[in-house]
């Protein structure tokens, strides 16, 4: 497989070109990150919460925290290095790996933190028809739906969370890293129309026109339109009373070392059994996902995110090829246990993928 130059990106990727060096269209157009700093984070949320005078006094913020190494770390970076009350809220989808579980206590419980655990049931109720439906037709840009069910108990559960508790700032983990993902692109009609949202239901009324079964299920119809209204429409239009704050975007750097090193020394922090790396293992689905997309695709999410550290300058073409050798590949023992879990053969699932 043909494969950038400069960073590790295949010829597949959608929407790529290469100049006449072999250097993909993304690291040309790729631009060094300027971040405002800890102080300006600070004077955000000290502003955002000024004249609201119904807050609650306890806390400065909720931090979304999934267990996973961003929001890990945000945790301690928000309690050691800005000094700042936290909130903590986990969403348990059904899902949650062990080792996330034991990870989450041992951090709130290291750091004082307060924590709410919440239980969604959207994706338990959807999975199990979303992987019969790819089963019986498996196509990449359909991966991405296994997750339907989890991203509408995000997209809706932590706001109305914040709302209850008076608490309206919200910090995420997102990162620069996902900026640009192929799971959107490979969905969409047009690859570089990205999130663009008639490209995007026209890809996806293509995939349903092939095959039908992904609609047949009217709970798990409904679920799919609830995520998409909320994503495009009502989760941003209603959010108004509420600031989000992504802090790996503009205001501290997401640099890997230091992150994996500080959770792992400070939090006792400890990679999933079988993830085979310390990113995407906080979530069985997830794993699942990864699995998926190298089957069909010949790439994962690794490709995409160690590309992104090649171009940010923490690590060369050489390690993240090293890397991928590593990371790239999901034991199929680890994907035969979450298949189990909702009674389906993963016999069933090779053939499919093998045929």
């Amino acid at each position: 497989m043909k494969r950038c130059t400069r960073c590790i990106l295949p010829e597949n990727y959608p929407g790529i070109t290469f100049n006449e060096e072999g250097v993909c269209n993304y690291c040309v157009s790729h631009k060094k990150r300027e971040y405002l700093g800890d102080e300006a984070l600070k004077e955000k949320i000290r502003t955002s919460l000024q004249d609201r005078s119904d807050r609650n006094d306890n806390y400065d913020c909720v931090l979304a925290l999934s267990g996973g190494r961003d929001s890990s770390y945000l945790l301690y970076y928000l309690v050691k290095v800005l000094n700042l009350r936290v909130l903590a809220y986990f969403i348990d989808n059904g899902f949650i790996p062990e080792a996330t579980q034991m990870n989450i206590k041992n951090m709130v419980d290291i750091l004082g933190v307060d924590l709410v655990i919440e239980k969604s049931e959207h994706l338990e109720k959807c999975l199990r028809h979303h992987l019969l439906s790819f089963i019986h037709k498996p196509s990449a840009p359909m991966v991405g739906l296994l997750c339907t069910g989890c991203r509408l108990g995000m997209s809706t559960m932590l706001p109305d969370f914040a709302r209850r508790n008076r608490v309206p700032v919200t910090i995420s983990g997102s990162n620069p890293l996902d900026s640009r993902s192929f799971k959107t692109m490979i969905m969409a009609l047009n690859p570089r129309a990205g999130e663009a949202k008639g490209s995007f239901v026209l890809g996806y009324l293509t995939q349903i026109i092939q095959n039908p079964r992904w609609i047949l299920n009217y709970g798990c119809l409904a679920t799919q339109i609830q995520e998409y209204y909320h994503h495009y429409f009502q989760g941003r239009g209603k959010k108004k009373d509420l600031i989000g704050i992504a802090p790996f975007y503009s205001y501290t750097r997401w640099e890997e070392k230091t992150l994996v090193s500080t959770i792992k020394n400070e939090l006792h922090w400890r990679e999933t059994p079988g993830a085979q790396s310390t990113w995407r293992g906080d979530c069985d689905i997830a794993l699942l996902k990864l699995y998926l997309y190298k089957k069909t695709l010949g790439y994962n999410d690794r490709d995409e995110g160690l590309s992104y550290l090649i171009r940010d300058g923490q690590i060369s073409r050489e390690e993240a090829l090293e890397r991928l050798e590593e990371e790239g590949k999901i034991s199929e023992e680890v994907i035969k246990e979450i298949l189990e879990r909702v009674g389906i053969d993963f016999s069933s699932l090779k053939t499919a993928l093998e045929s």
